[in-house]
């Protein structure tokens, strides 16, 4: 649901590799470090989860556990090297390797598959303090298919005493023959406590209302929490309730007002942003309608709670449904085929009145 153009920050967030402390994941970080504990560590691990929960973060914490045990060594460790830990925070450690996109003029890129090929170079090195070699490559999904080919034969024949860790945002997009030859980690959302942990130190400047509001928001994942908190997501959230509270009956003026913003730079940069709300707004909609107010919990704006009981009312279950693929569909249609934002705005908020009347 993240916006597809990459933001910047309200904050200069950390590097994965400089967080010092990993929040959540207590299940997979405990299978992890039990496999690490009875000596039977399989070669390449298949972190997947949404983006933004904290992949790469989990995955440079485990490859300081590793790099700790040197010469390959089982067995629990208490406190990793601090000279470990400063060097894999400086991205300076010799038996860690991260391939990562490009981001050319602050353009994203994908990763070059050239730096995939690297990888069958770098593990045929001997390891530079007798341990693990380690690599990450972040993501997957940013990877052509002659990266994939590549780096499916570093998986298919891996040296000894090697780990990879490789991130994936969609589990759907994983090659059949990459998957089948990984360890697969898991990784959900945060609790929403535990998100508020982490945005208390990337947002202090932050209400405590609204760094909850953010991690609700964001279901739990501190990367799109904060990419959320730079487009004002939380007004936007505010507005979408506003414009929903009346339905069936549209405020079509207001209605055009609003789509009105989307209608050129820099407005029309935030449609995505746009899009992935409602849908958010749409869900738990739905999961009201199913599962009742306890299964959302509190409301991320206020007059939420109120405005989504009475659109799923007005719709029913198959409307909200059908609404939340609607909006999907519109905006990829925008997207793909750089349709006027204005436009898709309005189509998204007449889709919304059609479904309420039921039509």
């Amino acid at each position: 649901m993240m916006a597809k153009t990459e933001t910047g920050y309200v904050v200069d967030p950390p590097h994965p590799r400089q967080t010092q402390e990993l929040v959540g994941h207590a299940r997979p970080w405990a299978d992890f470090t039990a496999s690490l504990d009875i000596g039977r560590t399989p070669h390449a691990w298949l972190l997947v989860g949404p983006r933004g929960v904290g992949k790469a973060t989990f995955a440079y914490r485990a490859a300081v556990e590793i790099l700790a045990r040197r010469g390959g060594s089982s067995g629990r460790v208490n406190a990793p090297d601090r000279s470990i830990l400063r060097r894999v925070a400086a991205g300076s450690h010799g038996d860690l390797l991260a391939v990562e996109r490009d981001i050319d003029d602050g353009e994203r890129q994908g990763i070059p598959v050239t730096a995939v090929r690297g990888l069958r170079n770098y593990f045929g090195l001997t390891s530079a303090e007798a341990g693990w070699r380690v690599a990450i490559v972040d993501a997957l999904d940013e990877l052509s298919i002659h990266g994939v080919n590549a780096l499916l034969k570093v998986v298919e024949e891996p040296p000894p005493r090697a780990l990879l860790f490789l991130l994936a945002h969609q589990a759907g997009a994983v090659p059949a023959t990459i998957r089948s030859r990984c360890r697969r980690l898991p990784l959900a959302g945060l609790a929403p406590g535990e998100c508020v942990q982490v945005l208390e130190h990337l947002l202090p400047d932050q209400s405590p209302a609204e760094r909850s509001g953010l991690a609700h928001l964001a279901n739990g994942a501190p990367g799109l929490a904060l990419a959320f908190a730079d487009a004002d997501a939380l007004v936007l959230f505010g507005e979408i309730t506003g414009l929903c509270r009346t339905l069936p009956a549209l405020d079509v003026p207001a209605a055009h007002a609003f789509s009105e913003r989307f209608a050129r730079k820099p407005g029309s940069e935030r449609f995505s942003t746009f899009a992935a709300l409602f849908r958010i707004w749409v869900h738990r909609a739905a999961v009201r309608n199913v599962a009742g107010d306890s299964a959302v919990g509190t409301d991320i704006v206020d007059g939420e709670g109120e405005a989504q009981r009475r659109y799923s009312t007005a719709a029913g279950l198959a409307g909200v449904l059908s609404l939340w693929n609607d909006v999907g569909r519109i905006a990829d249609a925008a997207v793909r085929a750089h349709l006027d934002r204005k436009q898709a705005v309005l189509d998204v908020l007449l889709a919304s009145r059609r479904h309420a009347r039921g039509v």
